[in-house]
């Protein structure tokens, strides 16, 4: 965890520059500093750890020959609404979710990134905004 690092602005994320590459949908932030302090969470099997959105966050490369498994939750008010990302930071990461879309569902599915987070999305409580 980079302390304070939540109070800043979103940053561009894209797939890391690891070794054997990584995982389809797994983002890292590129634009920080390597020399930031670090503060390291000793975790357990069944432990859970909550992050602010904007906390830069990450454990690294998998080193062991099992599977790391992660829950990546979101809470958001019922009255947010979608905002587009073309030409924003986060472009690339749209870019990705369709193509990955689009092979699941086929090349002649009309699909946008809107459509997507609808899909994906589950109202908890609420009414939908």
């Amino acid at each position: 965890v980079l302390p304070g690092t939540h109070t800043g602005d979103l940053k561009k994320h894209d797939c890391p520059d690891w070794e054997g590459g990584v995982n389809k949908m797994y983002h890292g932030v590129r634009d920080y500093s390597p020399d930031h302090p670090r503060v390291h969470l000793a975790m357990e099997k069944g432990d859970t750890v909550f992050f602010h959105p904007l906390l830069i966050h990450g454990s690294g490369m998998n080193r062991t020959n099992g599977f790391r498994k992660a829950i990546s939750c979101h809470y958001a008010s019922s009255s947010c609404h979608y905002i587009d990302v073309e030409g924003t930071s986060q472009e690339n990461i749209s870019t990705e979710t369709l193509s990955l879309a689009k092979r699941r569902l086929g090349d002649d599915v009309q699909l946008s990134y809107k459509d997507v987070w609808r899909l994906r999305g589950r109202l908890v409580k609420g009414k939908p905004g």
